[in-house]
């Protein structure tokens, strides 16, 4: 069978990320034609995608929604709204190909999307390496493979719960499932997952949705091998980790540096970190392993809001780290939220102190200090404290069609909206600051 992978055009100039579902995905497929395209690294996206769906003319298109929405109030920007117009492409340039959608950003809003695009023949729920080959082998029994939704009677059914992949079982990335090229020698473009799941149940995640909240580990020795594999064979010169936290658990995470340690694999690379398991003598070794980006994302500047956020760290925690990236050479970076549940004045007035230290004593050390609001995800403990508090109707649908209605669906915290006023007025300066530069 002939399979088109599309990753999902964002509508707009980015920085390229590789994608990696689509590198696993392909691996699963050993057994089909498949041809993967990222009009996002494509001069003419659309063009491009129609050319190669007519010379392929594939039996059915897969595509991977990794995000509706850029989740940055600042920048309140719909991914989505490029969909319908790939949908008639594909129609156009691939009739009677069968459509299957799946990604992180489509099993958030699986039953939604189904319902608004009637064009999907089919969803695959959470993760695809398994459901993908499975429904494609039965394409006219979708119900008998696990987290599909497909239609039946004019209505969107779904075939059963989902069952995720034992990771470390998986086949290896098939990394040249895309071209490499223009994705090479940026920071975080290209990644490596280490494990998946995720138990911290953060109050405004939705990985534990996502991956489970089980750790699926894969080996350290499977993990390098990848990791040799895009230096060796590809010429790629920096990666990152996509883990949502890359040293919990820590013991994994030590395992992995040491075998890059071990095998000698001399490549720069990042990460996402969690404060409270990260020490001194675990910086030294993930230093020594290559890492040279360390990112973290704390999210509050109090213990009251930490709390209320259910991050597992403390605010000592993040001075602590604070005062070991003041007294090394690697780059450090944080973010967080303008205004999360729980912040007082005096709260917001401490995080703008320690915003303006670490920018004055880590100056060209600083990997970047992000502020942002909340964007508030379906069944999450944000969205239940949202409605309680009055921020959302108890019936908003997260599921925006517009751009104004994505406005709508940040979390703020309404004991303290001066903050939000003063934030907006920042925001304007610096824009203004951003059109006037030379």
């Amino acid at each position: 069978m002939k399979i088109f992978l599309l990753q999902s055009y964002l509508g707009r100039s980015e920085k390229p990320i590789y994608p990696l579902g689509l590198a696993y995905l392909g691996a699963s497929l050993r057994d089909h034609e498949v041809l993967a395209f990222d009009p996002n690294v494509a001069a003419d996206p659309y063009g491009e995608l129609a050319a190669r769906l007519g010379r392929f003319r594939p039996d059915v298109v897969g595509i991977s929604l990794r995000n509706v929405d850029t989740t940055q109030y600042r920048d309140a920007y719909l991914y989505l709204a490029t969909l319908r117009p790939t949908l008639k492409i594909i129609a156009e340039h691939a009739p009677g190909a069968r459509t299957i959608i799946g990604g992180a950003g489509f099993s958030i809003y699986a039953q939604g999307l189904m319902e608004r695009y009637r064009e999907l023949d089919f969803g695959i729920l959470l993760e695809a390496e398994e459901a993908f080959p499975a429904l494609l082998a039965d394409l006219d029994r979708p119900e008998a493979v696990p987290g599909v939704f497909y239609r039946a009677n004019g209505e969107v059914r779904l075939s059963g719960p989902p069952k995720l992949p034992d990771f470390d079982a998986l086949p290896a990335p098939r990394w040249d499932v895309v071209d490499m090229a223009p994705y090479k020698g940026l920071l975080d473009a290209i990644g490596v997952q280490a494990k998946r799941g995720c138990g911290l149940k953060c109050a405004y995640c939705t990985y534990y949705f996502l991956n489970g909240a089980h750790y699926r580990l894969r080996s350290p020795e499977k993990i390098v091998a990848e990791i040799a594999e895009l230096k060796g064979r590809f010429g790629v010169d920096t990666f990152m980790f996509v883990d949502s936290i890359f040293n919990v658990p820590p013991r994994h995470a030590e395992e992995i540096c040491r075998e890059l340690i071990r095998q000698k694999v001399d490549i720069p690379w990042s990460a996402w970190y969690n404060e409270h398991t990260f020490s001194e003598d675990f910086y030294r070794l993930a230093r020594q392993a290559g890492c040279r980006h360390f990112s973290f994302s704390p999210d509050a500047f109090s213990d009251r809001s930490l709390k209320l956020l259910r991050k597992s760290l403390s605010k000592k925690d993040i001075l602590r780290v604070y005062d070991l990236a003041r007294r090394e050479d690697a780059s450090f970076g944080w973010n967080f939220f303008v205004n999360p549940p729980g912040q007082t004045y005096g709260d917001f007035a401490r995080l703008m102190a320690f915003w303006l230290k670490v920018k004055f004593t880590l100056r060209g050390k600083l990997y970047g200090f992000g502020l942002g609001n909340i964007r508030i995800e379906p069944d999450t403990e944000i969205q239940r404290l949202a409605v309680e508090q009055g921020v959302i109707p108890g019936d908003a649908g997260l599921l925006p069609e517009t751009e104004e209605q994505l406005r709508t669906l940040f979390y703020t915290n309404p004991e303290t909206p001066g903050i939000n006023v003063l934030f907006k007025l920042y925001d304007g300066l610096a824009q203004l600051k951003r059109r006037v530069k030379p």
